[in-house]
């Protein structure tokens, strides 16, 4: 049996390593269109500063899956089409066209970066803008700096990626503008939490444009000129950091259902609306836990657990995907941020009847030295009782604290049923009384 992978990031190297352990008998193979495979990408803005490597990245070689793992890795190959009527993929690498035929076909062809129509963009792609979602990307923008170390940077989009990025620019000693389009930054932070990100930027020198548009870019002697909606910017190198989009096209064109926001749609066993295809990782959709719903949350424990779960899958196991909460958190400067579940925007457009709260608790026991203020925000839901969402801001704890919230919410806990956790406490680690345990309570009293 033939199992053909497309992609050898995150998923695709998980589900030909599952796969491998499930079928020591069969053949599988790995198509990359790249030279790189099985590498952290999550880590690419703390290997911008220049004492930094960003191969530490990779993890494993494509040498290494072929000697260790007996899993045929292709690097330098391009899928360009995909007949499910025959079986077959085709594409191209360095000698030419190749077509090879499967009897299951996995998916993980990740998401590609989103260029926002700028004018003259095109012409400074790699050359003085630089998208920064692949290991390469990475490479190509710390040689750039090492030849020309900039003054100022302006980063398009305020993402995670955008603002880690940040950081790490910072940090290296160039001012930093962030320049996003929408109203406001994270408009998934309640009002509040988000102000304390936003002062976060300032008390580190970084210039924050919202509601601010870029719509041309070109040079101007050794450096750029940008002009965006609101004024004229000067920059010596643009970082574009607007967002990904599911890498779905070639399932497209291949005639499969497509999910939320253009991804592959997929069953709870991976399985596209082709039986012979499944798809895993950023370009596959996945069921909300709260909604029901098809969602696309591009992060990496879930590309990771879906690839694995992919390559068992395709030998006729059922071990179904679990849904999703989209937990995820980063760090900005001193400031921890986090989210799990829905937002209110998220629960009125699903037609649930919600009350919220906020409270500020502290991260540490009054009398220990250190620590800060952890900012708390719940979002539950009236019939039920139910928490659906939280999000977390603060210097320390919010990492953790979070991954206690998304457990709660994935079991279906009533807020009274959280407040009544036993959680653990010490002093270096928080009061008493959990800042989660305090919003819980004013949550109760929220949903009267």
């Amino acid at each position: 049996m033939r199992v053909v992978i497309i992609g050898g990031v995150a998923a695709g190297m998980s589900a030909a390593s599952q796969a491998r352990r499930a079928r020591p008998d069969a053949e599988i193979l790995v198509l990359e269109k790249t030279q790189d495979v099985s590498y952290g990408a999550c880590g690419l803005p703390y290997k911008l500063p220049p004492d930094t490597d960003m191969d530490d990245l990779l993890v494993i070689s494509a040498q290494r899956f072929r000697e260790e793992r007996n899993i045929d890795v292709r690097l330098g190959h391009e899928v360009l089409r995909i007949d499910p009527s025959r079986r077959q993929v085709g594409g191209r690498n360095a000698e030419g066209d190749f077509v090879l035929d499967y009897d299951k076909l996995i998916l993980c062809t990740g998401a590609r970066v989103w260029a926002p129509p700028i004018e003259g963009l095109d012409t400074l792609w790699g050359q003085g803008a630089y998208p920064l979602k692949t290991i390469d990307d990475g490479r190509t923008i710390k040689a750039a700096m090492a030849a020309h170390p900039p003054k100022h940077v302006l980063v398009i989009g305020a993402g995670y990626i955008g603002l880690e990025a940040t950081e790490n620019f910072r940090e290296m000693g160039a001012e930093v503008t962030v320049v996003e389009a929408l109203p406001e930054i994270l408009p998934w932070l309640p009002e509040t939490l988000r102000a304390r990100v936003v002062a976060q930027a300032q008390a580190h020198g970084v210039e924050m444009l919202v509601g601010t548009r870029v719509e041309a870019i070109g040079r101007t002697g050794s450096g750029l000129a940008v002009e965006t909606s609101d004024a004229r910017l000067e920059a010596d190198l643009v970082l574009v950091a607007t967002g990904v989009r599911p890498e779905s096209e070639l399932a497209s064109a291949a005639g499969l259902a497509l999910g939320a926001a253009g991804s592959i749609a997929v069953d709870e066993s991976l399985r596209t609306s082709n039986e012979h295809i499944y798809a895993a990782g950023d370009c596959a959709d996945a069921i909300h836990a709260i909604t029901g719903e098809s969602v696309w949350f591009p992060l990496a424990l879930r590309a990771n657990r879906a690839g694995k779960l992919a390559g068992d899958n395709v030998f006729g196991h059922q071990r179904p995907a679990p849904p999703v909460l989209g937990t995820a958190v980063f760090k900005f400067f001193g400031l921890e941020v986090a989210r799990t579940g829905l937002s209110s925007e998220e629960a009125d457009a699903a037609g649930l009847d919600t009350a919220s709260t906020e409270i500020v608790g502290a991260t540490r026991a009054g009398y220990y030295p250190g620590g800060g203020k952890l900012s708390v925000w719940l979002l539950g839901e009236r019939k039920t009782r139910k928490v659906l969402g939280c999000c977390m801001v603060g210097p320390e704890a919010a990492a953790h604290k979070i991954d206690t919230a998304a457990a709660a919410i994935h079991a279906g806990m009533t807020v009274e049923q959280i407040y009544d956790m036993d959680l653990a406490y010490a002093p270096p680690f928080g009061p008493s009384w959990s800042p989660l345990l305090i919003a819980a309570s004013q949550l109760s009293k929220a949903l009267d």
